[in-house]
C-alpha cells in the first residue's frame, strides 16, 4: 500500500480493500493503525486471526493504546451481556452447550444489531474508538455484515478480504461482494508471502486467481497445469502413496495434505500412521461422544470404551491389546494370565471394579507415553487427557469439561507443532506450509482449490489423473 493510498483510505468514512491470499492484508492493518489518530477497533473471526494481528502489531512496535483486537463474536457478546434488555438477550443460553450454540449465536447477532442501531450506542462507540477495521470480511455472514453497517453509521469502517477465499458458507449466507455497500478501493498489492521463499510460485498463484475469478460470477473456467512447472507437480493417484515421496517431503519444514472430505483426510493419516496427523475440527464429534461414554459407562464397558477411543487415535491397539479386549468383551476383568503390557493390566485391574476419572486419566496417559502405539490423532488424544484433567480439577463431568476446553476461548489450545498434517481447506485456511499436497481425486470447488494452493510457500503437489481442472460455481 502506497502512502497516497493509505492517506486516501484513512480519510474515507467507509472503504473496502480486496487483497489476494498472501498479499499483506495483516501488514495493511498495521499501516492503518499506525497512521490513524485515535484508537482503532480491529475485528476478525477467529482467535487465531486475533493472535496473528496482535503479533504483527507488536512486531511493528505499535503502541497497545492505539488498538483493541478481538473477534466479532466476542465484541458482540460484551455488548449484549452489558445491555441484555436492549438486545433481548437470553443469558441462560450458553455457546458451550452444543444443543444451544446455534440459538445462542442467532440471538447474539440479532441483539448486537439492535444495540448498534441506537444513538446512545453510537455515542459510546465514538467516545472509545476513532474507527473500525474488519479483517477476513469474505467470511462475514449477512447478519454480521448488517452489524458492521450499523456501526458504520457512527464510525468510519474499513473492511479487508478476498471473495475468492469465502469458503465458510456453511455458517449462513456470506456477504455479497457485488453488493457490498462499502466503496472498493483499488490498491497495489504484491505476493509478499512468497517473496523470501519462492517468488516464482507467488507470481504463478496470481495467474491462478485470475483464471478462477469468473466463478465468482457463476461462470465456468478451467486451469491447465504445465507439466514443466517445477513449483506445481501433478501426480497420478497410483504413483502417490505418501511413503513413495516421503524422502522428498522430509526436506520441507511443514507439509499439509488437503482433501475435501473428513473420511479421505482420516484415511490418509491411517495410511501414514505416526507421520501425518489428523487436523481436528473445532466441534470434535469423537471427543464429545467418548467423553459422554466415559461419564455414563461403568465396569468392563468403561474400560472397553477407553480402548475403543484410543483405537480411534492410534495404530496397533486392537493387535497389541487383543487379550485384554477379549477378556473385557466377555465381561471379565481377570487379567492375571496376560503377560503383555503389565502396567496396563494393573491400571485396568484398578479401573474396572472402581472406576473414576483418576483411573481413566492413568489409562490415557499410559497410552500417550507408550511407543508401541503410533498416534495419528494426537490432538484428539491430548484433548481427552486435558478434558479428564479439567474435569478432576473443577469437579465437572468429562463431557462438560470437554465442552469448556474446546469452546472457551481462554482454554483453547492451538496444535501447530505437527510437521506433517492431514487437513481440509476449512481447517487450514489462514495457515502457511512449506509444501501442500492437494487431493483432487474428489474435486474441490474453485474457492477451495485457490485456498488450498495459496497455503504453500515453496511447493505444491496435486494428486490427479489429469492436469486440467474445470470449475463451475
Amino acid at each position: 500500500m502506497t502512502e497516497a493510498e493509505l492517506d486516501k483510505i484513512i480519510q474515507m468514512s467507509s472503504a473496502a480493500i480486496i487483497a489476494p491470499a498472501g498479499h499483506g492484508k495483516t501488514e495493511m492493518i498495521a499501516d492503518i493503525v499506525e497512521r490513524s489518530t485515535g484508537k482503532q477497533l480491529l475485528l476478525t473471526h477467529t482467535n487465531a486471526g486475533v493472535d496473528a494481528i496482535d503479533k504483527r502489531l507488536k512486531k511493528r512496535k505499535i503502541s497497545a493504546a492505539k488498538y483493541t483486537v478481538t473477534t466479532i463474536a466476542a465484541f458482540c457478546i460484551k455488548w449484549c451481556v452489558s445491555y441484555d434488555n436492549t438486545a433481548c438477550f437470553d443469558k441462560t443460553l450458553s455457546p458451550l452447550n452444543r444443543r444451544q450454540a446455534a440459538a445462542y449465536y442467532a440471538q447474539l447477532y440479532r441483539g448486537a444489531k439492535k444495540i448498534f442501531e441506537t444513538a446512545w450506542a453510537g455515542s459510546v462507540l465514538k467516545a472509545t474508538y476513532a474507527g473500525i477495521v474488519v479483517d477476513e470480511y469474505q467470511d462475514c455472514i449477512q447478519i454480521q455484515h448488517e452489524i458492521i453497517l450499523a456501526i458504520n453509521n457512527h464510525l468510519p469502517v474499513i473492511v479487508l478480504g478476498d471473495p475468492m477465499q469465502g469458503i465458510f458458507s456453511f455458517a449462513g449466507d456470506l456477504v455479497d461482494w457485488s453488493h457490498l455497500e462499502f466503496p472498493i478501493v483499488n490498491i497495489e498489492t504484491k505476493p509478499w508471502r512468497w517473496s523470501k521463499y519462492n517468488p516464482e510460485l507467488g507470481e504463478y498463484l496470481m495467474t491462478v486467481r485470475e483464471a478462477l475469478l469468473p466463478t465468482l460470477s457463476k461462470k465456468n473456467c478451467s486451469i491447465q497445469i504445465d507439466v514443466k512447472n517445477k513449483n506445481v507437480e501433478v501426480i497420478a493417484p497410483a504413483n502417490f502413496t505418501g511413503y513413495s515421496h516421503l524422502r522428498e517431503l522430509s526436506h520441507f519444514s511443514s507439509v499439509v495434505y488437503i482433501t475435501k472430505w473428513p473420511q479421505q483426510q482420516l484415511r490418509f493419516c491411517m495410511q501414514m500412521p505416526g507421520i501425518f496427523q489428523y487436523d481436528e475440527k473445532q466441534d470434535c464429534d469423537e471427543l464429545f461422544k467418548y467423553a459422554n461414554l466415559f461419564d455414563t459407562a461403568t465396569g468392563t464397558d468403561l474400560a472397553l470404551n477407553v480402548l475403543k477411543f484410543v483405537a480411534e487415535c492410534s495404530t496397533n491397539v486392537r493387535k497389541e491389546l487383543k487379550s485384554y479386549i477379549e477378556r473385557l468383551e466377555s465381561n471379565s476383568f481377570d487379567f492375571s494370565r496376560i503377560k503383555k503390557h503389565i502396567e496396563l493390566r494393573e491400571i485396568l485391574s484398578e479401573t474396572v471394579p472402581n472406576p473414576s476419572k483418576e483411573t481413566i486419566l492413568k489409562m490415557m496417559v499410559w497410552f500417550s507415553e507408550n511407543k508401541d502405539f503410533k498416534a495419528y490423532r494426537a490432538e484428539l488424544l491430548s484433548e481427552m487427557i486435558r478434558s479428564v484433567k479439567y474435569a478432576i480439577d473443577h469437579d465437572l463431568s468429562i463431557c462438560d469439561a470437554s465442552n469448556h476446553i474446546r469452546k472457551d476461548a481462554e482454554l483453547q489450545k492451538r496444535y501447530t507443532g505437527f510437521k506433517f498434517l492431514s487437513s481440509r481447506t476449512l481447517l487450514s485456511k489462514g495457515l502457511e506450509f512449506d509444501c501442500v499436497i492437494i487431493d483432487m481425486t474428489t474435486p474441490l470447488s474453485a474457492k477451495d482449490f485457490y485456498v488450498a494452493m495459496t497455503r504453500a510457500m515453496r511447493k505444491i503437489y496435486i494428486i490427479s489423473n489429469t492436469n486440467v481442472f474445470s470449475f463451475q460455481e
